[in-house]
């Protein structure tokens, strides 16, 4: 019998799981679990079995409303309720931080996560944004990619 996932902040005691399935040398990690101790984002992470199944960011930066950040399910355990997990718990976040509302950015060529945030009750905001950023590639190296993503929205009830 297979058990929900279990979604928690994560800590620095899970700095090696989380460190294990990020690019080389990328740093993500460490970078959100000091972001995190400066009270900016809270970090957290879907577990079955101890074994980690994806993780997730709530920013506070907005002035108006939380964002759902860098959702991201471990291709091998997709399907299994670990997205609408981890999305249900960083409501339930925003909404004891005294938020009722909450946003998210899709990329237009994600079908599969625009389906997820939809079912959850998130609807297009009238909003599209295209931005250029520097990432890690899985082999250590610097890439650039651009990303035009749809403004998603959701309105939380406490």
């Amino acid at each position: 019998m297979r058990t929900d996932p279990e979604v928690r902040r994560c800590t620095d005691r899970d700095l090696v799981a989380l460190e294990a399935g990020e690019p080389p040398s990328s740093g993500i990690a460490r970078h959100f679990l000091s972001e995190q101790a400066a009270g900016n984002i809270v970090f957290a992470a879907a577990w079955r079995d101890q074994q980690l199944l994806g993780t997730v960011v709530l920013d506070f930066h907005s002035e108006d409303a939380p964002e759902l950040k860098h959702l991201y399910v471990h291709e091998g355990f997709r399907g299994a309720g670990a997205g609408t997990a981890m999305c249900r718990w960083i409501e339930a976040q925003a909404v004891r931080s005294g938020f009722g509302k909450l946003y998210l950015g899709v990329g237009v060529d994600n079908p599969g996560a625009r389906r997820l945030y939809q079912r959850l009750g998130f609807t297009f905001a009238g909003r599209t944004t295209t931005a250029t950023y520097q990432y890690v590639d899985h082999n250590g190296r610097k890439q650039w990619a651009t990303e035009t993503d749809d403004i998603l929205e959701k309105t939380l009830s406490g």
